[in-house]
């Protein structure tokens, strides 16, 4: 059109989910082709769950409904109609707005493969509902032991795991070494792992909006002694994520899946050096630390591919 330019809707799997998830986006590009579909959708549709359920402009509520009828929605439900949550990042709200063609890709990818993604969607969102129902009450709420946080983290992170593996095996019988048994439990060790560390590094700003999910951290002192034990607690997840991350057939998977795991333990490591201030400053993983732990995620996924072919005798 004269005098004026069309701007073209960047893709869900590119633009979109770079902008809602940059460390994700990272892993996700080198995804082979036949397993980024499935996933990609899946992150997308669980980050979109996790943004009703976080907007702090609709009341508790009003987000409880929101989840309910999301999860009716890509289960073949009708379309529901968002109200306007000030205070989104554009990341965000590009992604409510473009939810119909993620429910459209959905549909249609293979049977098999919608299941997969609307179970791990619907685990995701009942957790995200439990937390809305927990942490309602006035004042500092904490949880009442370490089976509640265990519980929690398999919901939101720990069935990413084991969706990635179903996926995984039902796109190629040849995707692990291991068995897919072996790689379930360790799927979901790497994702409560992830999830967990999420959860570390946001102690004191949970702590200032009345959250306290480390039990037993009723002050400063306390959750200070109970990041170490939650420290080692993910170090040991992130151990497990090594043998996942090992056990993979294809160094594009290999490196997707080691990369977060790479940054969780760099994160770690902060967080255990880090005293309240610098805690509660937000402790992260710079830029150019990324880049460093990116080739050493290519150094790790083609030693394995090496090994591997020396191991089957090429």
């Amino acid at each position: 059109m004269e005098g004026s330019e069309v701007k073209k809707k960047p893709g869900l799997t590119t633009g979109v989910l770079k902008e809602v998830s940059r460390s994700f986006y990272l892993s996700l590009r080198f995804l082979p082709k036949a397993f980024r579909a499935p996933v990609s959708l899946g992150y997308l549709l669980a980050r979109a769950s996790d943004t009703i359920a976080d907007a702090g402009d609709w009341t508790v509520e009003e987000r409880r409904e929101l989840l309910a009828a999301f999860v009716d929605w890509i289960n073949g439900g009708e379309r529901f109609a968002l109200p306007e949550a000030p205070g989104l990042s554009d990341g965000e709200r590009v992604l409510l707005s473009r939810l119909d063609e993620c429910v459209a890709g959905l549909q249609e990818l293979p049977e098999w493969q919608q299941e997969s993604v609307r179970k791990v969607v619907g685990i995701i969102t009942e957790g995200q509902r439990w937390d809305l129902d927990r942490f309602e009450s006035e004042g500092v709420v904490g949880l009442e032991g370490d089976g509640e946080l265990r519980h929690y983290t398999y919901q939101v992170a720990g069935c990413v795991g084991e969706f990635w593996t179903e996926i995984g095996f039902g796109v190629d019988p040849g995707f692990a070494r291991a068995s897919p048994e072996e790689m379930m439990a360790w799927g979901r060790d790497y994702g409560r792992s992830l999830q967990l560390i999420n959860i570390l590094r946001d102690v004191p700003e949970d702590w200032e909006n009345g959250r306290c999910y480390l039990p037993g951290g009723g002050n400063k002192e306390g959750l200070l002694a109970e990041r170490q034990r939650w420290i080692e607690e993910a170090r040991d997840g992130l151990e497990r994520a090594g043998r996942y991350a090992e056990a993979l057939n294809g160094s594009r998977l290999r490196f997707a899946t080691v990369l977060p795991a790479l940054i969780g333990r760099e994160t770690l490591d902060r967080l255990e050096r880090a005293d309240w201030n610098a805690w509660e400053a937000r402790v992260k993983v710079r830029r150019r630390n990324v880049y460093r732990l990116i080739f050493k995620a290519i150094r790790f996924a083609l030693f394995q591919s090496a090994r591997s072919s020396r191991m089957c005798g090429v």
